[in-house]
């Protein structure tokens, strides 16, 4: 008897136990974060670094539909819809344009404060204010946030705070009454999913040019500045120069080989484009980093660019380029998956200016 009312015993503490750990089971405080962070698209991330409001970055475009079923949507054809920002008030067409154009956008996307290289004032953003109307760069280095806790980094895009989201208060960053130089109140613009991908982007997706001991300078490239950065600068300054293209572990055949499977369709085997597209080009009357300038009209006497010299002459950019795409562009160009090798691969390639020569040989000299 004393050994059945034992075994009752034991089996009645061990159903008590259970039942108390229905209500104590162990579950990690971080499980949620890391499933967010899981399905986060660092792709997607790179485009709202780029070009925040741009519909290609995940934001669903007004319809005519939607104008048709809502009056207050007209003149949005084709932007974002304002009901998916964070705070629905907030009409992205209005900050991007704003009452001084698209200068206004800089004031808003990453890229207008953090270059494509992630190092502020102290990369390529050393070169690239031209006018007081843009802000200035910061001080920071996006490359510190690969380190970062993915929580912290998410908690400090949405809680960054600042400037608010007004279209008017963007016009000069000289002028304190406009905002300044204040960091943008991101919270009201990205909704979580969206902060997550820039969370995303900046740990796994951006290439950072990352300084080793072989090479000090960068393993992808080597940036040279002149000067110091100005916090007022008003006129045009050039951008950095580029050398050592894909380090020294860059593989010319292997890039070649990549740009072949992935580019040459639209790119042609030059660089310069073909039927199906017409390469990179820039604007006109821009400067290509060595002075001279070029026009954008195919089929004219002017010169045009190709994809070898924007990636000598204007890096990270091309860089991001590959990792984004092209925004709006016909035919769409796709982000591209690559490697940290590949692009190294595909620097050392660009860097041969006889297979990728800087303008159109068909064409004469400017």
């Amino acid at each position: 008897m004393k050994t059945k009312h034992k075994v009752l015993m034991l089996i009645g503490s061990t159903v008590f136990m259970l039942q108390s750990c229905t209500h104590d089971i162990y579950v990690d405080p971080q499980a949620d974060v890391k499933a967010a962070y899981d399905n986060a698209d660092a792709v997607n991330g790179s485009k709202l670094f780029s070009n925040f409001q741009h519909v290609d970055a995940g934001w669903p475009a007004v319809t005519q539909a939607d104008i048709d079923a809502d009056a207050s949507l007209a003149g949005l054809l084709g932007w974002p819809n304002p009901k998916y920002a964070a705070d629905p008030t907030i009409n992205i067409k209005d900050i991007a344009t704003g009452s001084t154009g698209q200068k206004n956008r800089s004031f808003y996307s990453c890229v207008g404060c953090h270059p494509t290289d992630g190092l502020g004032r102290d990369g390529v953003g050393n070169k690239v204010k031209v006018a007081v109307a843009q802000p200035d760069m910061a001080v920071s280095h996006l490359k510190d946030c690969q380190s970062w806790d993915i929580q912290t980094l998410f908690d400090a895009i949405k809680n960054v705070g600042g400037r608010q989201i007004d279209p008017t208060k963007t016009a000069n960053g000289l002028d304190l009454s406009l905002g300044g130089q204040t960091h943008p109140d991101l919270s009201r613009i990205l909704t979580d999913d969206k902060i997550w991908d820039l969370v995303k982007y900046l740990k796994e997706g951006i290439i950072y040019n990352e300084s080793t001991a072989a090479n000090p300078n960068g393993d992808m490239y080597t940036m040279t500045t002149t000067g110091t950065y100005a916090t007022i600068q008003t006129v045009p300054a050039p951008y950095a120069a580029f050398s050592n293209l894909g380090g020294s572990d860059g593989d010319e055949v292997a890039g070649n080989a990549y740009y072949i499977a992935k580019c040459v369709v639209c790119h042609g085997i030059d660089g310069h484009g073909t039927t199906n597209a017409q390469g990179p080009m820039l604007g006109v009357g821009q400067s290509n980093g060595t002075g001279g300038a070029n026009a954008t009209i195919p089929g004219t006497t002017s010169k045009k660019y190709g994809i070898g010299p924007f990636f000598r002459y204007r890096t990270p950019d091309a860089m991001l380029k590959v990792v984004a795409g092209q925004f709006g562009t016909i035919p769409w160009m796709a982000a591209t998956p690559v490697t940290r090798k590949e692009m190294k691969d595909l620097l050392k390639a660009f860097s041969n200016t006889a297979r990728y020569p800087d303008f159109d040989a068909a064409l004469p000299n400017p």
